[in-house]
């Protein structure tokens, strides 16, 4: 070692090789990880690339690094998607080996003590060591897939069903058939074009594509939508054309009877669906297919399918202030929060369980189960686990997207963190989940033999 990099935790300093040290940064956004190591502290997107964030105080049990102190730092580690959190960076210095004296242990990751300035005292560690000691979760970037020929979703339980979003429009309910709906986003700019129809709000660019958005509540006569952290922007497709419908609210995503459509004469209405108490307007299916082929701006289908070879599609949630994914496969419906009948002797998480139209589903409390801090929990997220229906509870649903491989960190662990999302740069991260690992399957099947709903 030829240069040292000294920093400050609490009153003691430390120094190691200023030879690995990249980057010395202020301290970006952090996403923790849940059931990891209390020194890992989460990750965070730097330069397009997912760093693994460890605090260097708690490695060495002597408290945590606080983040928001406008004097600590994050260090990061040549050839390492690794960063290590300081209190303060004191100086780089040229090692004199008359104030350095080496520890004898050659175990320890204490490897000497340099005097500084004449009066204090380094304690110079190996800090690769030391982190190499405790097992630090890290991402790789990978591709997934093409997912253009992805097999049928096995999750529709027969051929007389067919799954829906239910969405608010002023005080009335409606659904639009899943098979038309691509994504679900929070609404972005939309850029206003010239002499269009009320309706039509303007524009938005999607990965280089152009997609105009159309107000649903003006559709069908009701006042424009007003914006609001609950709206949504809904990007309809049919083959190889899309179209943006600018809603107030997603309320779910489920299954529902054919049968239990009453048909009715009522324009671009297929028909009517009694869910509980409410009504719910089915949008007919022909009249939004024909709204996309007036007003989509058309791409050639080889391109659409060559730009969409490596994505995948992911259903967002929030949980407190940070969010979460499931790959859309293992999503089977979406619910508003009902009312849970608790089950004795479950796990802590457990909530108990919820007659979802005559099958009991038992649900999980995902906030608690990952130790977050949840805000209020409004939706019900339902799996598919090896045959069993699980409900996870979450705050919100936020987007259901694409997601470029390029953008996707896969976890090397191989834990309950799945992947690391990356969008906008590194300003919006998304933990994406392994919904397998989240439950023992065992204990769910004898939670529903124990239940009788």
């Amino acid at each position: 070692m030829e240069t040292m990099l000294i920093v400050q935790l609490n009153d003691e300093y430390f120094g190691f090789d200023s030879d690995i040290v990249n980057q010395i940064l202020r301290i970006p956004k952090i996403t923790p990880i849940p059931f990891t190591e209390k020194s890992f502290k989460g990750v965070s997107v730097i330069g397009g690339k997912v760093y693994s964030v460890i605090d260097l105080k708690q490695l060495l049990n002597i408290g945590n690094v606080d983040i928001g102190d406008e004097n600590s730092r994050l260090i990061t580690i040549q050839n390492k998607e690794l960063g290590i959190l300081v209190d303060k960076i004191i100086d780089t210095v040229y090692l004199n080996k008359d104030n350095f004296e080496e520890n004898s242990n050659n175990e320890d990751e204490i490897i000497g003590f340099y005097k500084y300035n004449d009066k204090i005292l380094v304690q110079v560690i190996d800090i690769l060591k030391m982190i190499e000691k405790e097992f630090v979760l890290t991402f790789e970037p990978v591709e997934v897939g093409n997912l253009s020929d992805k097999e049928e979703s096995n999750q529709m339980s027969a051929s007389d069903k067919k799954r829906y979003l239910f969405f608010k429009a002023q005080n009335e309910v409606f659904a639009i058939d899943i098979e038309l709906v691509g994504e679900l986003l929070f609404v972005r700019d939309i850029t206003p074009v010239a002499n269009t129809d009320k309706a039509n709000l303007g524009a938005i660019t999607l990965r280089n594509e152009v997609i105009e958005v159309f107000d649903f509540n003006m559709l069908f006569g009701f006042p424009q939508v007003q914006k609001t952290e609950k709206s949504r922007l809904l990007i309809l497709k049919d083959e190889n054309k899309k179209l943006g419908l600018l809603i107030e609210e997603v309320i779910e995503i489920k299954d529902i009877d054919l049968k239990n459509i009453e048909e009715i004469n009522i324009p671009n209405i297929q028909g009517l669906y009694k869910d509980n108490e409410k009504i719910v307007s089915i949008v007919d299916n022909m009249y939004l297919k024909k709204l996309i082929d007036e007003n989509a701006v058309s791409e050639e289908k080889e391109e659409i399918e060559k730009g969409n070879e490596h994505m995948k599609e992911i259903t967002v949630f929030s949980i407190g202030n940070e969010e979460f994914a499931f790959d859309i496969e293992k999503v089977q419906e979406i619910i508003a929060y009902q009312e849970i009948i608790p089950v004795p002797e479950s796990g802590e998480y457990i909530e108990g369980v919820i007659n979802l139209r005559g099958s009991i589903v038992v649900i999980v409390n995902l906030p608690k189960k990952l130790n977050f801090e949840s805000k209020k929990q409004n939706k019900i997220i339902v799996c598919n686990i090896e045959d069993e229906k699980v409900g996870f509870l979450v705050d919100e649903v936020n987007d259901v997207l694409f997601v470029e491989d390029s953008n996707v960190a896969i976890s090397k662990k191989g834990g309950i963190v799945k992947s690391t999302i990356s969008l906008n740069n590194g300003e919006r991260v998304i933990l994406e989940l392994n919904v397998d690992k989240l439950v023992e399957i065992d204990e769910i099947v004898t939670l529903k033999e124990k239940s009788n709903v």
